[in-house]
C-alpha cells in the first residue's frame, strides 16, 4: 500500500527573527510568491529537479528533486540536489521544514541535511538506499506535514538530495517509477554579526556644506553581506527621516546594498551649522553608522532694504540704470547671494521679472526696462540659501526712458483740399516737440522746405502749385520729441511712398495636399435615359498617414482671387516636426498653369508649409500638409525552433531615427486568444538597437507562436504608432494532460 502524506505550512512574509538573526523564507513558506530563488539547482543525466511550491496547481507540487520517469535505469551515482548556501560571513542556526519522500526503487537515498564547515553535517531527513525496503512491487512514502525546526547551528548550508546508491547485484537504479523527496516549506534562521559599512556621498549643496533650506535630499552608499534594509539620517546625534529600502527575505541575501537617498525637511531642524551622519542597519538588524558631515540650513528669508536709482529717477534717453542699497550684518545666517526685481509700467499692468546673481551684491547696473515709457521697480534679495520672499520688497523707485524717435507718415490729402499735405507723427512717450516738411521734383534729388506749422500731434503745411512747375514730387518730413529724438520719413502711413497714386497689391490664394486619385460616380440622363458614370479625379488631402521611407507626391495651385493661374512663381518649402524646428528645405516654380509638385520622403512625422512670398503687386499665401510616418523598427528570433524550458532571443534595430534620448520604447506582442497582447517591452540603445530574451516554461504539445514588435508613438520621438512584420517561433513542450 502506497500512504502519500501532504503538509499544510504557515506562509508569510519575514522580518528579522531578532538581534542579528533573520529568516529566510522558501516555497509554501512564502505566502506571497512560493519563491525558491533561494535555492540552487543540480541534476545529472537521469535525474531532475521541479520549482512548483504553489499547492495550486498540475503535477507534483514542492520544491522536488526527484528521477526522470522512462525506460530503463539510472547509473549509479545519478544525482539531483537544491542547495541553500548561507549568505557569506554568516552562519544558520535554525531550521524549520516539512515536506515528503517517496520511492519505489530501495536503491535510491532521499536525504536532507545541513553540512558545517568545521564539523558532521546534521541529518534532517535520511532514507538511506538498500534500507527498510517494501515488499517487492509496493512503494513507500513519508510525509512530515507539520513544520518542525531543528538546530543547525554553524550550518553554512542546507542539501535536498535523491541520488542512486544502487546495490551489490544492481549497480544501477529503475526509472519506471517516480522516486523524490521534495519541500513543502522551508525557513532558515540566520546568525549575522558583521555591522554595514555606510558612507555619505557629497554630491550636492547640501552635503558639501553649502547653506541650504527647505526639502533636501542626503545620498549613501551602503554596503553588507547581508543587504542594508533601512537608513536613518542623524543630525547632531539625534534620529532623523528614515529611508526602507524593502528587502526580499525570500532571496539569499534579503535586502539590496548600494546607493541610496533620504529625504530631509530642514524646516524640523535648527538653523546653523550641523553634524550629520547616516546610520545603517542590515537584514539583521546590525547598526553602522556614517562618519559625519557639516551641513548648514537656513530656512529664512532676507528682509527688506531701501533702493535708490544712481543718477535720479528724471527721464533718459539711454536705457541704462544703476540701483544700489546696502545689506546689513544678519549675523550666523547665509549670505545673500543674489537680487531679484519687478519692473511694472506706471499705471498700467504690464510687469517683468529679472534677477542677478553675485556673493554679497550691493547693486544692479546695466539694468534696462522692457520698454519706453515709466516703470516702477521692486527689488528683494536672496541668500544663499535660495530663501526669498517678494513680499520682503523694497519700496518702489521710478524708472523713465524715451529712446524711441516719432514715427511719421504721409496722411492722405482730403478730396476738397489737395493742396494740404498732413503728416501724422506718433509719439506716445514725451510728446511732438516740432518738425519740417520738405519737397522735391521727382528724380532732381534737390530738396525745399515748406512753410510748417504744429497743430497738435501734426505737422501741416501747404504746396503752392501756381509757383512749381507741373510734373510728379516727392515729398518728406523730419521730426522731434521732447527728448529730442528725432525721426525722419517720406512715406504715408501705409508704408508707400509720398506720391499721388498709390499701388495696390492684388490678393492671391493657394493649394496644396497630398495627390491622391478618388473614383467619382454620379448618374447622368443621356439619349432620354439614366446612365451611371465614374471618372477618376485627382484630390489634394492636407493629411497623410505613409510608411517609413515611402515618397509622397504633394501638389498644388497658385491663383489670384478670380481663380487665374500665376505662372513662374517662387514657392518656398518649410519643413518642422516635433522635435525639429521649422527650416527651409525646398523652393519651387509654378507653371504656366499656376501648378507646382513637391516630392517628400516619409522619413519623420512633421508638417510641409508651402508659402508664396508675394510681390509689390500680390500679397502673400500659404498652406501646410501634415505627413504622419509610422516608426520601423526590423524583428528576428534566434532561435526559431526550441523546447520548453529554452530561451528565445528577440532583437532589431529601429529604422526610424533619430531614437530619443533615453531610447525608444518597444513592445513584444504575442498572438493570445486571437489577438495581439503585449508581454515584455524594453528601451533601444542609443544606436537604435534592441533585444530581449524570454523563457518558454509552461508550453505543452507543438505549438507556433506568432510575435511582433510595436513602437508606440511616445514625447520626442518624431513618428507615429508602428509594427513590425509578424514572426513565427515553434515551441516543443512537454506531453499535454
Amino acid at each position: 500500500m502506497l500512504v502519500v502524506i501532504v503538509g499544510v505550512a504557515s506562509l508569510g512574509r519575514a522580518s528579522p527573527a531578532a538581534a542579528n538573526e533573520f529568516t529566510i523564507n522558501a516555497c509554501q513558506a512564502d505566502r506571497a510568491f512560493f519563491s525558491t530563488q533561494a535555492f540552487e539547482d543540480f541534476a545529472t543525466r537521469g535525474m531532475m529537479w521541479k520549482r512548483a511550491c504553489d499547492p495550486e496547481g498540475p503535477g507534483l507540487r514542492g520544491l522536488v528533486t526527484a528521477n526522470v520517469v522512462r525506460a530503463g535505469r539510472v547509473r549509479r551515482g545519478s544525482r539531483s540536489y537544491f542547495i541553500l548556501k548561507a549568505p557569506d560571513g554568516t552562519r544558520f542556526a535554525r531550521f524549520t521544514w516539512s515536506g515528503q519522500a517517496r520511492r519505489r526503487d530501495c536503491r535510491y537515498a532521499l536525504q536532507l541535511w545541513a553540512g558545517r564547515p568545521d564539523g558532521p553535517p546534521t541529518s534532517i531527513k535520511n532514507v538511506r538506499a538498500n534500507r527498510g525496503c517494501p515488499r517487492r512491487g509496493y512503494g513507500q512514502a513519508a510525509g512530515w506535514p507539520r513544520a518542525r525546526s531543528y538546530n543547525v547551528a554553524g550550518a553554512t548550508r542546507i542539501v535536498q538530495r535523491i541520488v542512486c546508491v544502487g546495490s551489490d547485484r544492481t549497480p544501477h537504479c529503475s526509472s519506471r517509477g517516480l522516486n523524490y523527496i521534495r519541500t513543502f516549506k522551508a525557513q532558515a534562521t540566520v546568525v549575522d554579526v558583521s555591522p554595514p559599512g555606510v558612507t555619505i556621498t557629497q554630491d550636492n549643496a547640501f552635503t558639501r556644506g553649502e547653506w541650504v533650506s527647505g526639502s533636501q535630499t542626503v545620498s549613501y552608499g551602503a554596503l553588507d553581506n547581508v543587504g542594508v534594509r533601512l537608513a536613518r539620517a542623524v543630525v547632531n546625534g539625534l534620529p532623523g527621516e528614515e529611508h526602507s529600502r524593502g528587502c526580499n527575505y525570500a532571496q539569499r541575501v534579503p535586502c539590496e546594498n548600494g546607493a541610496g537617498a533620504i529625504g530631509i525637511d530642514t524646516l524640523r531642524l535648527g538653523e546653523g551649522s550641523q553634524t550629520l551622519a547616516i546610520e545603517a542597519r542590515d537584514a539583521a538588524d546590525n547598526s553602522g553608522l556614517s562618519a559625519g558631515v557639516t551641513v548648514r540650513i537656513d530656512n529664512t528669508s532676507p528682509g527688506a532694504v531701501p533702493v535708490a536709482v544712481e543718477g535720479g529717477e528724471g527721464w533718459r534717453n539711454l536705457n541704462d540704470f544703476d540701483l544700489a542699497w546696502a545689506n546689513p550684518d544678519e549675523g550666523d545666517r547665509a549670505p545673500i547671494a543674489a537680487a531679484h526685481y519687478r519692473l511694472c509700467r506706471v499705471g498700467g499692468s504690464e510687469c517683468a521679472d529679472g534677477s542677478r546673481r553675485a556673493a554679497g551684491i550691493t547693486r544692479l547696473t546695466d539694468l534696462a526696462v522692457p520698454a519706453p515709457g515709466e516703470w516702477q521697480v521692486r527689488l528683494w534679495r536672496e541668500d544663499a540659501a535660495t530663501n526669498q520672499e517678494p513680499a520682503n520688497a523694497s519700496v518702489p523707485v521710478t524708472l523713465r526712458f524715451d529712446p524711441e524717435p516719432p514715427q511719421l507718415g504721409f496722411e492722405q490729402s482730403p478730396a476738397f483740399d489737395p493742396t494740404l499735405m498732413s503728416v501724422l507723427v506718433t509719439d506716445n512717450v514725451s510728446g511732438l516737440a516740432g518738425g519740417q516738411i520738405e519737397l522735391s521734383s521727382e528724380g532732381s534729388g534737390s530738396w525745399q522746405a515748406l512753410p510748417t506749422q504744429q497743430d497738435g500731434n501734426r505737422l501741416v503745411s501747404r504746396i503752392d502749385d501756381a509757383l512749381l512747375p507741373p510734373g510728379a514730387y516727392l515729398l518728406r518730413a523730419t521730426a522731434h520729441d521732447q527728448a529730442f529724438n528725432q525721426n525722419s520719413s517720406g512715406n504715408r502711413l501705409d508704408g508707400q511712398p509720398m506720391r499721388i497714386t498709390l499701388p495696390l497689391r492684388i490678393p492671391t490664394a493657394m493649394r496644396a495636399g497630398v495627390v491622391r486619385k478618388r473614383t467619382i460616380r454620379r448618374t447622368i440622363k443621356r439619349r432620354g435615359k439614366r446612365r451611371k458614370v465614374r471618372r477618376r479625379v485627382t484630390a489634394l488631402e492636407p493629411r497623410a498617414h505613409a510608411r517609413f521611407g515611402r515618397r509622397i507626391r504633394i501638389g498644388g495651385r497658385l491663383e489670384n482671387r478670380d481663380g487665374q493661374p500665376i505662372p513662374d512663381a517662387e514657392v518656398q518649402v518649410f519643413s518642422r516636426g516635433a522635435a525639429s524646428p521649422e527650416q527651409l528645405v525646398g523652393v519651387l516654380r509654378t507653371d504656366g498653369q499656376g501648378r507646382y509638385v513637391y516630392i517628400a520622403r516619409a522619413n519623420a512625422t512633421r508638417t510641409l508649409r508651402f508659402v508664396y512670398p508675394g510681390t509689390p503687386l500680390m500679397l502673400p499665401a500659404e498652406r501646410e500638409v501634415t505627413l504622419l510616418t509610422s516608426a520601423a523598427s526590423t524583428l528576428h528570433a534566434s532561435p526559431r525552433r526550441l523546447r520548453n524550458g529554452q530561451s528565445v532571443r528577440f532583437m532589431g534595430r529601429l529604422r526610424s531615427l533619430p531614437t530619443p534620448a533615453a531610447g525608444k520604447l518597444v513592445e513584444l506582442q504575442v498572438v493570445l486568444s486571437g489577438r495581439w497582447q503585449t508581454f515584455r517591452t524594453t528601451r533601444t540603445d542609443p544606436g537604435g538597437a534592441w533585444g530581449m530574451r524570454y523563457r518558454f516554461r509552461r508550453s505543452c504539445g507543438l505549438l507556433r507562436y506568432r510575435f511582433r514588435a510595436r513602437l508606440p508613438a511616445e514625447a520626442g520621438f518624431s513618428f507615429e504608432t508602428g509594427r513590425t512584420r509578424a514572426i513565427t517561433v515553434r515551441v516543443r513542450g512537454r506531453p499535454c494532460r
